[in-house]
């Protein structure tokens, strides 16, 4: 057998080949390459260089689709060096081994989303640059296989200081070039699903047993739920919706509020109508919300009167630029968190001061109604998955059930509070007034409760209070809540309906006066 050793290069990305092929060449290596990787080591001045065919002994066919696929080549890097078996085969066939076989693919995540035709985008998914991989990530013990230019420096100091490289180096080696073609392939998948593509929703309706998502780390957070639990970020191949522009590092909870908090903002974020609007989210629940004609400094600070107790250490988002006399505003408290669209650069100059507190500009386009990732959630050593309650509420499909004639005024704040009722955890009751919330009931195991629990908020907050109004995000068991809610002052309800006691419900609401809303949908957060 040839004594000759054998390295092979087939790169579309040439960052740094050529150093890396000058060591091996120093080293006592020949390259193999192919053609366009060939043409560009021979100009460099690489000598010891062997096109592909004359290894194989055949020409590149079919436009290139077929080149490295061929037993002198795969002879070579799969053969085992101990198994005598092996070395015998290679012997009576000719066949060299091949100790380093270093390999980037064709481009297929930047090729599938240019302005190209499908048939031109299916010419840039690789075939034997996958197949040279997995034939020598398999054969790892006696082969080193190289992706990605960043590890070209660890080999040359390998090569430069004449060392072995040590199999659990190849072998890490081996465990990325794994990980990397079961990602392009997963991506190829994806772009030909006739489903959906991006992530399969058949797991929905039963069309596949299996739930397959490629998830890559965004972010390595702060800590998790608590210090002593590590945590991360993954996420699928698209932007974040949000940017940090200044503060500490994000937690967990961090993420979880931040996602809470741009949820109820792209609910406010849809008609112009809407005006300036501010929420405040503690623990992932709203505590405070409010919209204003007048400003966002007045959205914000009725948002913050609701619960200025639980605002403490919240989270606080708009659904426009933040203003200076804004940040003022906000300036003397303890905020976690502050999320925006934009910001002025008066108002940076005066946050700028609040080094821990985390500045996020948030993506407006994020904010559409979308369902590309749906909602996960771990269970009994399982995983729960849903599509999000993501939907915008068509009021044509509110219904009023009562015969007690409805204000203007009323209606507005009704369809308002719904929709904060949406981003409370069940149970949920919320009361607002003028486009405010003045109380928020979140989380108990009684809608009663809530309701009693919303009003001593309210209590604290304003006093006494008349003419507000009250949502819920589940419907009535029992007419109890509409007969606390009279005694408490509500002149409006708005609720799903669906209760087998629906007709008890809207008979009390009709005898107290109150005019009721039913949703038709719920909206309930577990």
């Amino acid at each position: 057998m040839n004594k000759t050793r054998y390295a092979l290069i087939s790169v579309y990305d040439k960052t740094d080949i050529t150093e890396l092929a000058t060591h091996l060449e120093i080293a006592g290596y020949t390259v193999i390459a192919t053609g366009n990787t060939y043409k560009f080591l021979k100009s460099a001045g690489i000598v010891k260089l062997k096109k592909i065919d004359e290894i194989t002994g055949f020409p590149e066919i079919l436009d290139g689709r077929v080149k490295t696929l061929h037993p002198a080549i795969f002879g070579g890097i799969l053969s085992i060096r101990e198994n005598e078996n092996h070395r015998d085969d290679l012997i009576k066939n000719s066949i060299n081994p091949i100790d380093f076989v270093i390999v980037n693919l064709y481009p297929f995540k930047e090729m599938k989303d240019k302005d190209i035709t499908f048939d031109e985008k299916i010419e840039f998914i690789d075939i034997g640059g996958v197949s040279l991989l997995r034939a020598a990530a398999k054969n790892f013990k006696d082969v080193t296989v190289v992706i990605n230019p960043s590890f070209y420096q660890n080999i040359i100091q390998f090569l430069k200081n004449k060392q072995v490289i040590p199999v659990e180096v190849k072998k890490l080696y081996a465990y990325e070039a794994f990980k990397h073609t079961a990602e392009y392939d997963g991506m190829i998948a994806d772009f030909l699903n006739p489903e959906s593509p991006g992530i399969d929703y058949g797991f929905y309706e039963n069309k596949t047993n299996e739930l397959n998502i490629k998830l890559k780390k965004i972010l390595n957070l702060r800590y998790g739920e608590n210090p002593h639990q590590k945590a991360a970020f993954y996420g699928i191949d698209k932007p974040m919706p949000f940017e940090k522009l200044s503060g500490k590092d994000i937690s967990y909870n961090n993420i979880l509020d931040i996602d809470s908090t741009l949820g109820i903002i792209k609910d406010f974020n849809k008609n112009k109508s809407d005006g300036f609007f501010s929420v405040i989210v503690k623990h992932t629940n709203p505590c405070g919300a409010a919209t204003s004609s007048i400003s966002q400094k007045d959205a914000f600070i009725n948002a913050r009167k609701t619960d200025e107790v639980s605002s403490y250490g919240g989270i606080i988002g708009f659904n426009n630029k933040l203003d200076a006399e804004t940040a003022a505003e906000i300036k003397p408290f303890f905020v976690e968190i502050i999320l925006a669209p934009e910001y002025s650069k008066e108002a940076m100059k005066i946050l700028a001061t609040k080094k821990n507190t985390i500045i996020i500009r948030f993506n407006n386009d994020s904010l559409r109604s979308n369902n590309d990732f749906p909602s996960f959630r771990s269970a009994s050593d399982g995983i729960l998955v849903q599509e999000k309650d993501d939907i915008l509420d068509d009021t044509s499909n509110f219904k009023t059930v009562t015969k007690v004639k409805m204000l203007e005024s009323v209606q507005n704040d009704l369809i308002f509070a719904w929709k904060i009722a949406k981003h409370v955890k069940s149970n949920a009751i919320v009361y607002a007034k003028n486009g405010a919330t003045v109380g928020i009931g979140a989380g108990q195991m009684s809608r009663i409760d809530s309701a009693v629990f919303a009003a001593e908020k309210m209590k604290t907050a304003y006093g006494s209070l008349k003419g507000f109004v009250m949502a819920s995000d589940g419907f009535f068991p029992f007419k109890d809540s509409v007969e606390y809610a009279a005694e408490i002052g509500v002149n409006g309800i708005i609720q799903p309906g669906g209760s087998i006691r629906d007709d008890e419900v809207i008979e009390a609401a009709n005898k107290l006066n109150i005019p009721m809303i039913f949703t038709n949908i719920r909206h309930f957060k577990h």
